[in-house]
């Protein structure tokens, strides 16, 4: 890690989503006890999300809920999503990015940071530094704030 430089561009917050056309996408509050018996969509063990998952679920006294599909493939997820009627935990940017619909569900707050890293010590190609730009206004449009933080 000494040899990377990161600069975290936002922290995208986990969500718990659903598709657009299910009775949970028309409630205004929903407690996650309400999902439990809910087919979820449960990321792998040991990952990032299946922690996060893990722990909110516990935090609300609660056992984690049986996997109706367990995979991490994203597009799979987001179709399985859209038409049937599956709930999972994702990062926001996820939902809208395939036009899911975020449950007001409370989850404990978790960053989960959007990065660029680079090589330290090594001269980045005018496209990657083009790129990189790109990135950083796009998140000031979305409202995001960009944090250099070079390490």
């Amino acid at each position: 890690m000494h040899d990377l430089n990161r600069e975290i561009l936002f922290h995208d917050p986990m969500v718990v989503a659903a598709g657009s056309h299910t009775r949970w996408a028309r409630r205004r509050r929903i407690d996650l006890a309400e999902l439990a018996d809910e087919p979820w969509i449960v990321p792998s063990p040991g990952t990032w999300v299946y922690v996060h998952m893990a722990e909110a679920f516990r935090e609300h006294g609660l056992d984690l809920p049986k996997a109706s599909l367990r995979t991490i493939a994203w597009p799979l997820v987001a179709d399985f999503l859209a038409d049937g009627p599956f709930i999972t935990v994702c990062a926001r940017s996820l939902v809208r990015r395939y036009a899911l619909k975020e449950l007001p569900v409370k989850l404990p707050e978790r960053p989960w940071p959007v990065l660029v890293v680079t090589l330290k010590h090594r001269t980045l190609s005018p496209v990657v530094e083009r790129f990189i730009n790109s990135a950083r206004e796009v998140t000031k449009s979305l409202g995001g704030r960009p944090r250099p933080s070079k390490r």
